[in-house]
């Protein structure tokens, strides 16, 4: 705790980031430029990363810092720990920090996850003695069992998450600071570590952390902190919080990515383009809005009704797949996989496709009633694809062609 007397806490007044970018394609410049003493012409933008941000967070408070990609997150908690200064405005910290910035910010490549773990602890002031009798404990809790005697090079992203994390939380530090640490780790040790940051909280310290995983904020955090455009939207109730700023964001999302494939993926096209209501994305049963994940199943619900004047054992359906850039992915028929909507004049189906295992990138999916060749109506969605594990060796297209299936709705697969 600190060494004050006093209890954990965080005043942050007025607190104002701004960074200088350049601009115009005038970077660094190349190397036979400045052999030549050429002058080189230099042009910036002011980048506003916090705008008068002004907060207070005391002892015991577990604290979810949530925004868009931008909002300022990082920048703000880059300050609190010290890492970074303000423009303008105070930062009056009590207590010591421990932050945990990146994955890699705070691990040796070459060394391995028990030397980490040796040298982190005698970064933070304890004696060989001290060490010995909290290393059983983190390489324990860490999960790593033989792979901590390795160089942390050959470690998976997921496995550099429960090592920085593991080694953060048994610093006993007034104030924890994690930014997207658990976003790559497994939901067995999201949990654990969950119970980890209450247990620190419960001490009178203060936890504060960044993700984009909106649940982990509900469950781990006390309270959540709405960024945007580097001010805060919203204070609270991380409930509360976290439904406001997905209402507000998906939306916009949805209308972003449409703009980038230049089309309007809500309309229906066709000689009866009301036939199809809706095309619907879920992933683990959640409707999706404009993010998907890699790897995990992704469900396409489609539903509407077959016009009176189309014979339905005349009707197919077509799916076709495509990336941003127009590259042509997957393009299936309901037939071709030996299936037919049985005749039914209500369309009400599901289409799996196990797994999702599109590369990181943006697609747009379409399914089409079809007689023949001849379009009856059509729909289509925006999607984006997020990998948070990441993909070593290149940015790989499409890992496997997916198993595709469709059932209605009101039966099983």
């Amino acid at each position: 705790m600190s060494t004050d007397g006093q209890g954990a806490a965080v005043v942050v007044r007025n607190l104002t980031k701004e960074f200088e970018l350049a601009s115009g394609g005038t970077g660094v410049p190349s190397l036979m430029r400045m052999l030549s003493h050429k002058a080189v012409a230099t042009r910036g933008r002011k980048v506003v990363a916090l705008d008068d941000v002004g907060l207070s967070i005391g002892e015991g408070e577990r604290v979810g810092v949530i925004g868009r990609n931008g909002a300022g997150k990082t920048t703000l908690l880059s300050i609190i720990a010290g890492v970074s200064s303000p423009s303008s405005g105070s930062i009056a910290i009590t207590g010591d920090i421990h932050a945990v910035l990146t994955i890699g910010s705070v691990l040796r490549d070459e060394l391995s996850g028990r030397e980490n773990i040796r040298l982190d602890r005698a970064v933070h002031g304890l004696t060989g003695e001290e060490i010995d009798a909290k290393i059983d404990e983190i390489v324990a809790f860490s999960e790593l069992g033989d792979f901590i005697d390795r160089p942390v090079r050959t470690y998976s992203s997921g496995m550099k998450a429960r090592l920085a994390f593991s080694m953060g939380a048994f610093v006993s530090p007034d104030i924890l600071i994690i930014d997207e640490t658990l976003s790559v780790g497994d939901a067995f040790f999201a949990a654990k570590a969950s119970a980890r940051m209450r247990e620190i909280a419960a001490e009178g310290r203060i936890v504060i952390m960044v993700s984009h995983g909106l649940a982990s904020i509900v469950s781990m955090c006390t309270r959540c902190i709405w960024l945007d455009e580097g001010r805060i939207v919203m204070d609270g109730d991380p409930v509360l919080v976290t439904a406001a700023y997905e209402k507000a964001v998906s939306g916009a999302d949805d209308a972003d990515l449409a703009a980038k494939f230049a089309v309007d993926d809500k309309a229906g096209f066709g000689s009866h383009p009301d036939a199809l209501e809706s095309l619907r994305l879920e992933q683990d049963g959640e409707m999706l809005s404009a993010k998907a994940r890699a790897f995990v199943p992704m469900t396409i619900v489609l539903k509407g009704s077959i016009p009176a004047d189309v014979a339905a054992d005349e009707i197919d359906l077509v799916l076709t797949l495509r990336r941003v850039d127009g590259r042509l992915i997957t393009s299936r028929r309901l037939s071709d996989e030996g299936a037919s909507l049985r005749g039914t004049r209500a369309l009400h189906v599901r289409i799996g496709l196990v797994p999702m295992i599109l590369g990181a990138d943006l697609y747009r999916v379409e399914v089409a009633v079809q007689r023949g060749n001849d379009v009856v109506s059509r729909k289509s969605r925006v999607f984006e694809v997020i990998d948070e594990e990441g993909q070593y060796g290149g940015r790989p297209l499409l890992y496997q062609s997916p198993e595709v299936s469709v059932w209605p709705v009101e039966t099983t697969p």
